[in-house]
């Protein structure tokens, strides 16, 4: 193992993406021995219960269980269930929660509370700004942005969109992380809709899908560096960047566009398929991760 290139920890951001984050995670598998202890962890949507599979120690257990519930769904949408009161007619929000919470079930709610933290943002709409027309605003910006190939969303957020960043080591139970991880991967109508105080919870993405911003201001203070993981194909700098407030960030991101699609909860294939195409990617990547790490030796 070379994770002793460097002494100094640094954060590592994952992005969201649904079923695309996968690649991160296998990337990560190559990539782990050249990072230096991880301090803590940043994370949006997808991402965020992929970094606390990590943190935990297991990925791996999430992974299956995902791939088995994935592997029973037959459809990405039930028509005929569009007018039931007992069975939603997308079945993305069961299998997400089901996921997470057969692994916090398992001794993963103190694997999370014993492990680094892991940072998570979420959107909202605040009080009084009408639901419909606040996010179309927010997702037309979102669109812009992409088109724009900004690295982290917006430069101004829609009238009404507001967001927070979370610790994972601030949730009082299973539940509670759950409902937070799901919060911040709200995207309807796959995942139902959270309230709470007057607020309306939406995917933290639409604000930035590279959520560095969620980190503590020390984390991205100078003399800190920050890796950022990018389940998606998107131009990044060839070279470290720094943040305003002076820390060192290198981003990683998938070289070609991943053959699925982010909600598609019928493929366990392409699931497998993405983890270990992150997994061959990740060699090409290793000579800049291991030159970024051992840059303040």
């Amino acid at each position: 193992m070379l994770r002793a290139a460097m002494a100094e920890p640094i954060s590592l951001v994952l992005s969201g993406g649904g079923c695309k984050t996968f690649w991160g995670m296998g990337a990560y598998e190559v990539l782990e021995d050249l990072l230096p202890p991880i301090e803590r962890w940043s994370a949006v949507s997808a991402g965020v219960a992929m970094a606390l599979a990590r943190c935990t120690g297991l990925f791996p257990e999430t992974m299956q269980v995902f791939l088995d519930e994935v592997d029973r769904n037959e459809s990405n949408i039930y028509p005929r269930r569009v007018f039931s009161r007992r069975d939603r007619a997308f079945p993305h929000d069961g299998i997400y929660r089901g996921t997470i919470a057969a692994i916090l079930e398992r001794g993963g709610f103190e694997r999370v509370r014993e492990s680094v933290p892991v940072h998570m943002l979420i959107s909202h709409i605040e009080p009084g700004y009408p639901l419909v027309r606040t996010s179309a605003v927010a997702v037309r910006n979102h669109m812009i942005a992409r088109r724009r190939r900004d690295l982290h969303g917006p430069g101004h957020l829609a009238p009404g969109l507001g967001y927070r960043a979370l610790s994972s080591h601030d949730a009082q139970s299973p539940a509670e992380l759950i409902d937070w991880i799901v919060a911040s991967s709200t995207i309807p109508p796959f995942t139902r809709i959270q309230r709470e105080g007057g607020r309306t919870f939406l995917d933290g993405g639409l604000v930035d899908n590279t959520p560095i911003r969620a980190l503590p201001k020390h984390a991205r203070a100078e003399g800190r560096k920050i890796v950022c993981l990018i389940s998606h194909k998107k131009p990044t700098p060839r070279i470290p960047m720094r943040t305003p407030e002076g820390a060192e960030i290198l981003y990683l991101a998938a070289p070609e566009p991943l053959p699925i699609r982010i909600w598609d909860y019928t493929s366990p294939d392409k699931v497998v398929e993405i983890f270990e195409r992150g997994k061959r990617d990740a060699e090409a990547l290793r000579p800049v991760l291991a030159a970024f790490t051992s840059a303040s030796r």
